[in-house]
């Protein structure tokens, strides 16, 4: 019987015509959005090596004199006047690409001195001018990247490889989460609607839930495959392929590390189908409550908005740290984890929680559809 009802609701599923119109914008998403990125002016490399170039004439111009005259000042200059052979000199590499090896070991250097600077303070330095450490170990994590697979530094940023994970990140949060709960909002339509009928069944209530949340969550994996599978094509198609092994930066633990598309891709596909079948349950949840499916989704939208909306306020928001955690982009990059000066909160963090949140969540459901359906015990007198 469940096997027949899983058929069941798969066939209800097919049939609804909503769902399938909000699956096409999830496809049409990918190469849509091609159209507005690859109208974005994105900065080269060699565009960032010739603006730091040109920072260096106004370090050394506001460098103060009197600190040459001391073994530590001096120090600082030789420091910086090094620096600033080392980018000119990776600004040259950048034209050749046989010269990978020495534009990547002058990177490393260039971040080693940095380093050093930081170490002394950063003394007679402009603060404009100063690189932080969060940037340095980006590069530094890049560099190690190039040299130990051998990879173009010069990347374009438009190809598919490129472009996907941006795409991703950018689906993520409000716009994906909202989608996942438009296409949630018919999961118990049919059963409200006929409910003598389907009360019926020889199914349980969970038993009910797990299936029709297990072939949403299909659904929507199946919409997203083929947006990204559709995407890809159509970019390859406008720009090529790329290198789906150049590296992407990935905040874990306090630290990033580069990693390749692929990886990257595949922890942002894991990480959204977390996030839709936490959503698909917190739906049904609070349904129950409601006993209205669109009051539901902006419930649970106005929830997903709430951290955003008290940081804004300039109110500490930091409890509702997890909630942010569904713009999964922004906790891959690092940006969630510096909004709330927080080095835990990263992909690992996000992924447990997301995961820890469904098993309460199913563990709420399980014990009121227990206490809902638990017979009442006779009253005295009255047993036979």
């Amino acid at each position: 019987m469940r096997w027949n009802y899983l058929l069941f609701e798969t066939k209800m599923l097919l049939h609804n015509r909503k769902n399938w119109l909000l699956g096409i914008a999830i496809i049409l998403f990918f190469p849509i959005y091609f159209l507005q990125y690859s109208q974005t002016d994105i900065e080269t490399l060699q565009d960032q090596k010739n603006v730091e170039a040109e920072q260096f004439h106004s370090i050394f111009k506001a460098f103060p004199e009197e600190m040459r005259a001391t073994k530590e000042g001096q120090e600082i200059y030789d420091n910086l006047t090094e620096q600033a052979s080392l980018i000119n000199m990776q600004r040259f590499y950048l034209w050749d690409e046989e010269e990978n090896d020495s534009y990547i070991a002058d990177g490393l250097r260039l971040n080693e001195l940095r380093l050093e600077l930081h170490e002394a303070g950063n003394k007679g330095i402009h603060p404009n001018y100063i690189f932080s450490k969060e940037e340095i170990h980006k590069e530094v994590a890049l560099l190690n990247y190039y040299k130990k697979h051998n990879v173009s530094i010069v990347p374009d940023p438009f190809v598919a490889s490129n472009y996907i994970p941006a795409a991703l990140d950018t689906i993520s949060g409000l716009p994906f989460s909202l989608l996942v709960l438009l296409i949630g909002t018919s999961m118990l339509l049919h059963d409200q609607q006929n409910r003598t009928v389907m009360n019926g069944l020889p199914v349980s209530f969970l038993q009910k839930i797990f299936s029709k949340v297990g072939i949403h969550l299909g659904q929507i994996f199946v919409f997203l495959a083929a947006g990204i599978g559709i995407g890809s094509v159509y970019v390859a198609l406008k720009t090529g392929w790329g290198s789906f092994t150049s590296p992407v930066l990935l905040y874990s633990g306090g630290n990033f590390s580069a990693v390749s598309t692929v990886h990257y891709v595949l922890l942002q596909l894991l990480a959204f189908l977390l996030i839709s079948f936490t959503l698909l349950v917190a739906s049904i949840l609070v349904s129950g409550l409601t006993k209205n499916m669109y009051a539901t989704v902006l419930s649970i939208v106005f929830l997903l908005l709430l951290p955003t909306l008290l940081l804004s306020a300039g109110i500490d928001a930091s409890w509702l740290r997890p909630l942010a955690m569904f713009d999964i982009g922004a906790v891959l990059s690092g940006e969630t984890a510096m909004r709330y000066d927080s080095a835990s909160t990263d992909y690992l963090r996000a992924l447990s929680w997301f995961a820890g949140l469904s098993l309460v969540m199913m563990a709420v459901l399980y014990m009121k559809t227990k206490l809902q359906y638990a017979p009442y015990p006779s009253a005295p007198g009255k047993q036979n």
